[in-house]
């Protein structure tokens, strides 16, 4: 009789074996979607990797600077970081400086300081670090001839920068230049438009210009202070570029930039 009673508990307060495994199995469910818990890390975060690495910089890179400067530090409307002789030229300060607080009166913003979205001065060092492991040894070459990044003397001469320009620039730069559909002309390559645009010359600064006289800009074929450069009649001249014909050329273009355009106006809409 005893015996007989407690089978009966047993089987009143014990649930039957297929409830008991649901339980079990919402209880392991509920464990597994902790783990699943919004803002909860990963068990293993992926490592940060510094910009001081290629990797790194490459990153930041594409995130920063690849929309002026070009995917790969080339072929970009602003000038080719991607150049191992202007990256041994300029001193790490200065680009630090450039990096941090940009360029004045260009399209150039300036990416730590105060600036929105900012990145701390540390990282901007190691960025630097990363820019010259990555591509420091790209090309070496000798196309500025030893020319400071920076002018270091007088003032350019206006007026010989003016004759300089049309001897060893002017047939690749023309002041104006009518689009060969218009004419039915077959393109010229070389002819790479205005540069004494004052539209052009407003977004860019002195030092820009005087970086792609003297370093070139190979990813688009043209030549730096070296040469060889297209004379008039499309010959080549081999004449170099000396420190004071660059200054003086920069004083010309710069002269530029508070005029208007010479060349004829085309509709919107046309080639």
């Amino acid at each position: 009789m005893i015996r007989s009673e407690s089978n009966h508990l047993r089987r009143r307060f014990l649930a039957p074996a297929s409830l008991r495994l649901a339980i079990a199995a919402a209880a392991a469910m509920g464990f597994v979607g902790c783990d699943r818990l919004p803002g909860k890390p990963p068990p293993n975060p992926a490592p940060v990797i510094s910009v001081a690495t290629t990797a790194g910089f490459e990153g930041m890179w594409a995130e920063r600077c690849s929309g002026c400067h070009g995917a790969d530090g080339q072929m970009g409307a602003g000038f080719p970081m991607r150049n191992a002789e202007y990256l041994k030229a300029v001193p790490d300060a200065a680009m630090f400086s450039i990096i941090r607080d940009g360029v004045p009166s260009s399209r150039m913003p300036g990416f730590g300081g105060d600036a929105i979205g900012g990145v701390s001065d540390e990282t901007i060092r190691d960025f630097i670090k990363g820019m010259h492991v990555t591509w420091a040894e790209s090309d070496p070459s000798n196309d500025s001839r030893g020319i400071a990044w920076r002018p270091t003397g007088a003032a350019g001469d206006l007026d010989r920068g003016a004759t300089i320009f049309a001897a060893k620039c002017a047939a690749c730069h023309p002041a104006e230049q009518v689009a060969p559909t218009q004419k039915g002309m077959a393109i010229d390559e070389l002819v790479a438009g205005s540069v004494t645009d004052p539209f052009y010359l407003r977004l860019v600064s002195d030092q820009h210009l005087r970086s792609n006289i003297v370093f070139g800009r190979k990813d688009l074929g043209m030549p730096g202070a070296a040469g060889p450069f297209r004379g008039p009649d499309g010959g080549e001249v081999t004449t170099p570029l000396e420190a004071a014909d660059v200054a003086d050329l920069v004083a010309f273009l710069a002269s530029k930039r508070n005029t208007w355009p010479s060349g004829p106006e085309v509709e919107d809409g046309a080639p």
